[in-house]
């Protein structure tokens, strides 16, 4: 099993975070700004053969990939209201860029996932305690960043349409 935690010693709150958050937006004069709430997992988030084409390049050294947020917001600094976005692609992003943080939470997200060798990661520990097709357990624990800048782009074709009908309920419910 891999753990990787990440901390800091100036790490604020939440609403701290926000308002960094909003003044930034109002500071770069801009209409709205996204909020990043949840991330993909990057081990299975290839979604098309350009996508395994980017990847592949990145292993040779620095390259970025393409990240898929799953849930993106866009916050109007004018009426603090959020909007729901689709299809958002966070485009460059690498180790490099955690130069750009501007703030880090002081609340922590434990993300667990399966590290295997499709995302290139071989050697010893993938081989002593896990193969390629089940991988090995790994763990990290963030916090709530704040970056000064991240390139999004919308997603790549025909966004998907929503769906018709809600989602069936997971538990049976019984009526008489």
């Amino acid at each position: 099993m891999s753990n990787l935690l990440f901390t800091s010693s100036e790490s604020v709150s939440k609403d701290d975070m926000k308002k960094k958050f909003v003044d930034a937006c109002k500071e770069e004069k801009l209409d709205y700004c996204l909020i990043v709430r949840q991330m993909d997992n990057p081990t299975i988030s290839i979604m098309h053969q350009e996508d395994f084409t980017d990847l592949l390049a990145s292993f040779g050294g620095n390259a970025a990939t393409d990240r898929l947020p799953l849930v993106v917001y866009r916050y109007y600094p004018a009426d603090g209201r959020e909007e729901l976005v689709r299809g958002a692609r966070i485009t460059g992003f690498n180790a490099r860029s955690l130069r750009n943080v501007a703030a880090i939470g002081n609340d922590d997200y434990v993300y667990n996932f399966m590290l295997n060798e499709t995302v290139g990661v071989t050697g010893t520990a993938l081989g002593a305690f896990g193969n390629a097709q089940n991988g090995l357990p790994a763990a990290f624990v963030a916090p709530s960043l704040l970056f000064e800048e991240v390139e999004i782009r919308g997603a790549r074709g025909e966004p998907k349409r929503l769906p018709l009908l809600p989602e069936p309920p997971m538990t049976a419910s019984v009526t008489r």
